[in-house]
Formats: C-alpha cells, sequence, structure tokens
C-alpha cells in the first residue's frame, strides 16, 4: 500500500468500488483528517480494512464472522488500530461499514464506540446474508433460460405449469408429451453432474431428454446478465403467473432483497443441445443397478458426471424445437 494515500473523491458509489476490486491491484484512500483515517482496498484477498489511530479500547468482533481487529506499528507513527472486512460478495456493504465508523470517529466517538454504532444498522448484512451457491446460480440460469422459451412459445400458464423444478420433482419440466431435465454446466465441456440414480429415469411411457446447457462468466458484453438480471426479465414476461414464479424462486433460495448480491455475469457458451435418455444412454438408474449390484438397497446417495459432448444428440420436441440445436443429417 502507498504510504502516502491520495484522499478519496467524496463517496463512493457501488459502481465505483466495484471498479476498485475489478483493478485487481491493491488500493488506498485517505478518509479524513482528522482523526487521520486511511481505508485500504485488496482485491486479491477480497478485502477492505480501515487503518485509524488507537482512541479507545479495541472493539468486540468476535460475533462477526467476517470482522477483525488488530494493533499494528507503524516507524514514527505509533500504534494503529486495522480494521478488516471480509467483503466476499458484499464489497459496498463492506465500504458502507468503514465510512460509517469513520464519521463516527470524526464525531468525537471512541473506535470501539464508533464500531458498535456503526455495526447496530448493518449487522444484519454482515451476518445473515447469503446467497445462492454457484452451482445453484447456474443451475437456476439454466431452467431460467428455459422457461423464457416456453412462455415465449407456449404462453406463461403452460410454461409456468411445466416448470417443475421448484417443486423438487425427479425432472425439472414435464411438457404435454415428455419431461426434460435440464442441466448447465460452465466448463467447454458438455460435462453434467447427475444427483441421484433416478434422475434421469424416465417415467414409463414418456420420454425423456437431457437439455445441456453451456455458459460462461461473460464482463460487460451485450448480452451478459446476472441472475438477477433473468429473474427480472422473466417476471416482465408473466402476469396471471407472476406470483407463482415468485413463489417458484423463493422456494429455490432466491431473496430479491440479495438481488445485490449476484454481481458475476453470465453469457450462453453455446446453443443447448436435447439428449434422448434411451436405453443407450450413459445413465447410472435404479433398474440398472439392481441388475449389477448386490444388496441394492444398501446403495444410496449416488451421483456421477456424465460429459456428452460427443455423444450425438437428438431431434428436441416441441416447445423446446427452437431452442435447441438440431442434429446434423
Amino acid at each position: 500500500m502507498a504510504e502516502e494515500p491520495v484522499t478519496a473523491p467524496g463517496h463512493l458509489d457501488p459502481e465505483t468500488v466495484e471498479q476498485y476490486f475489478r483493478l485487481g491491484v491493491p488500493t488506498a484512500f485517505r478518509l479524513s483528517e482528522n482523526p487521520r483515517a486511511q481505508l485500504e482496498i485488496d482485491p486479491a484477498k477480497q478485502e477492505l480494512r480501515l487503518i485509524c489511530p488507537v482512541i479507545g479500547a479495541e472493539p468486540d468482533v468476535a460475533a462477526y464472522e467476517r470482522l477483525s481487529c488488530s494493533r499494528i506499528r507503524f516507524a514514527g507513527a505509533g500504534e494503529r488500530y486495522r480494521f478488516t472486512v471480509d467483503a466476499i460478495d458484499m464489497h459496498y456493504e463492506a465500504y458502507v461499514l468503514i465510512e460509517s465508523i469513520v464519521d463516527e470517529l470524526r464525531n468525537g466517538a471512541s473506535f470501539r464506540h464508533a464500531v458498535s454504532e456503526s455495526l447496530s444498522g448493518l449487522k444484519d448484512l454482515l451476518s445473515n446474508r447469503t446467497k445462492l451457491t454457484d452451482e445453484k446460480v447456474v443451475g437456476l440460469i439454466g431452467e431460467l433460460l428455459v422457461l423464457k422459451h416456453v412462455i415465449e412459445v407456449q404462453g406463461e400458464h403452460a410454461a409456468v405449469e411445466a416448470w417443475l423444478g421448484p417443486l423438487a420433482e425427479e425432472h425439472d419440466f414435464g411438457f404435454e408429451h415428455f419431461d426434460a431435465e435440464v442441466k448447465t454446466t460452465r466448463s467447454e465441456a458438455r460435462s453434467h453432474r447427475i444427483g441421484s440414480d433416478t434422475q434421469l429415469e424416465p417415467v414409463p411411457g414418456r420420454p425423456l431428454y437431457l437439455l445441456s446447457v453451456q455458459v460462461t462468466r461473460a464482463g460487460h458484453a451485450k448480452e451478459a446478465f446476472t441472475l438477477a438480471d433473468l429473474i427480472r426479465d422473466t417476471r416482465l414476461m408473466l402476469d396471471g403467473r407472476l406470483d407463482a414464479f415468485d413463489k417458484a424462486v423463493r422456494d429455490l433460495g432466491w431473496q430479491e432483497v440479495d438481488a445485490d448480491l449476484y454481481r458475476v455475469r453470465y453469457q450462453a457458451r453455446s446453443v443447448p443441445r436435447a439428449y434422448l435418455v434411451d436405453e443407450e444412454f450413459p445413465a447410472i438408474t435404479t433398474e440398472r443397478l439392481a441388475a449389477v449390484v448386490p444388496q441394492r438397497v444398501l446403495v444410496c446417495g449416488v451421483s456421477y458426471r456424465v460429459d456428452v459432448t460427443h455423444l450425438s444428440h437428438s431431434l428436441a420436441p416441441a416447445p423446446l424445437d427452437n431452442l435447441c440445436e438440431a442434429p446434423n443429417e
């Protein structure tokens, strides 16, 4: 960090804070001259740090996983407090906390009191805000891309009715004549994790298709979107089924108040492909396991990966035919 940091250009908005993290190099700002307080932004460690004089007792932040405080000594400058905030997925919230602490210090508060007062208004953000795992985010993105297409083709009522994923059914979509299991990956290969021995088991009399969706992280490409963008755009397509959709995404773990946590932008890596799950498809099912595994009932928690990159894909039935890549003749 620079020994003589520049003075921060006033209050930073969320986008400016994100820009400093995207720079990828440490940055330091002076937030206050009296008392002398310095903000350090460390993108590599995903941390924000406040360096300020030792004024009063050290704050007690043991109850907060994301916070720590220590004393450090600078040559010729005496002791300083170093207050560190783990800013993963909450860059702006961490900045607002530090800014609030500095405001309290300017008003004459001790450091312990400044931290306590600032935390009283932000403790919910620091302790309780969580977001879906990356795997769940990518999985939900795949299902929503399919749902949006079906809304366009068949209308909102048929589309939302067909979406079974939020109901914890074995397959993600149940259309009039077939079922579809949507699998989404960020890898270059169409390699998908199958979570059970029933996930790719067709319902008797109903064809089952595995729908392979590939996405990749994107920057500011025109086609890029976040999960929050995708949910917002889907909601705009709905009227009579909006409440059902909102409940469905809530059941999957989405909370609108946490939309700002989903900052990663994605775009399609390829056109989706459909694969008919028939007797030639490499699926592990309860029936196949029972045929080869002694005492099959003792085997549980089956999960595996299947790579369909070089497997011949199928012609998807309507309403997915215009969404998926057609096989070569």
